[in-house]
């Protein structure tokens, strides 16, 4: 009696330690895309710089000419007291061409470590390395190029047929096939999506995985905040051409198209919604993220005059962009008499299933109109 109550037991343990793993396993929605430095920054914001350090480390091991994520790494370590670390990091930064000597020493972070020696000269090799970059300075022009997009066909697509037009815009740090892949459970079958790349490659994070991440910001440039208006408007416009493109060259039907974007992208829907406002009949935003640049709730009013509609979609636990974001949105569009539905959800900085389905709902919804 005691073993059969013991193997009971010990099977129902077994069950419970599988089911908990396949949770872990097939309750996430997708993998975590993130890059190191990514998961990094959400520990940074919340002030874990114990957490932060591993992902740090990793980060500059891939990208040992990241010199701004060294001088983090440092402050970090000096935060749990492992000077020597942080000394070593900042030489590693000044050798790789870190040049804000000035910035290090005004820190009061590196006091402790400030008179020991060899920091003077680590100093002086940052100057030095601000000297040389002075040399040649940086100016910026707009320029006209190509790009590429990509095509989302329907099932069981014929030629001979036409489709309505979703325009889709992907996240920061991302590129087209990884919101792709999500836009095909929509399983939308009289709906061609194109999702075009955004125009700014991010260096350090491809390289760190040895494939493109792309943003619409140009981070990696180094843009002064006075063109920030200007990168916008000019992704934007890109974004916008892309639908034009595809109106001239793939089968779509007479009708204005949806727009839709995830993350960055979503942000990057508002802006182009409001800036061609003639051009789409709705919007929808997931996990849509914000910049104060572009005003964007400020030109809200231009959905209202032309009578596009908002369907917005937000995870309440999104790790990556504030839940907080979406009811700024939400309170535009109230303000603005903008018809709009929204949904909330829970599931990190991705879509449930159900969010899934209400999305095709809405864009099947738009085109029986």
């Amino acid at each position: 009696m005691k073993t059969s109550l013991i193997l009971t037991i010990t099977v129902i343990v077994g069950i419970i330690i599988t089911l908990i793993s396949s949770v872990r396993v097939y309750g996430q929605a997708v993998p975590d895309m993130r890059s190191y430095r990514e998961r990094a920054e959400e520990h940074l914001k919340s002030k874990n710089f114990k957490q932060a350090i591993p992902f740090l480390e990793e980060w500059v091991k891939v990208n040992p000419k990241d010199v701004e994520s060294m001088v983090i790494l440092a402050r970090c370590y000096m935060t749990i007291q492992q000077n020597e670390k942080a000394f070593t990091t900042l030489q590693n930064a000044a050798e790789y061409g870190y040049q804000y000597n000035k910035a290090i020493q005004s820190d009061t972070t590196f006091t402790p470590i400030r008179f020991r020696k060899g920091f003077d000269e680590m100093l002086m090799m940052m100057k030095k390395n601000g000297d040389q970059a002075a040399e040649f300075p940086i100016k910026f022009a707009p320029q006209q190029r190509f790009g590429r997009y990509r095509v989302l066909y329907p099932p069981n697509y014929d030629e001979r047929k036409k489709y309505h037009l979703v325009l889709l815009l992907h996240g920061n740090s991302q590129e087209p096939t990884i919101i792709l892949r999500w836009a095909k459970q929509l399983n939308l079958s009289n709906v061609i999506i194109v999702c075009p790349e955004a125009p700014y490659i991010k260096f350090k994070e491809s390289a760190s995985i040895f494939a493109p991440r792309l943003s619409a910001m140009g981070e990696d440039l180094g843009y002064p905040d006075s063109l920030k208006d200007d990168v916008i408007f000019s992704s934007a416009d890109w974004y916008h051409s892309v639908t034009k493109e595809a109106e001239q060259v793939l089968p779509i039907k007479p009708g204005l198209p949806i727009i839709m974007g995830f993350s960055q992208g979503g942000f990057y829907a508002n802006v182009v919604a409001t800036r061609h406002p003639d051009s789409y009949k709705s919007v929808i935003t997931i996990c849509a993220s914000m910049y104060p640049e572009a005003n964007v709730l400020e030109r809200y009013s231009e959905l209202r005059r032309y009578g596009i509609d908002v369907f917005l979609l937000h995870s309440t636990d999104d790790p990556i962009v504030p839940y907080q974001t979406a009811m700024l949105y939400k309170n535009a569009l109230e303000n603005e008499k903008i018809e709009h539905s929204f949904l909330n959800y829970k599931c990190g900085h991705w879509l449930t299933e159900e969010a899934t389905k209400k999305v095709a709902e809405w864009i099947t919804k738009h085109f029986q109109e």
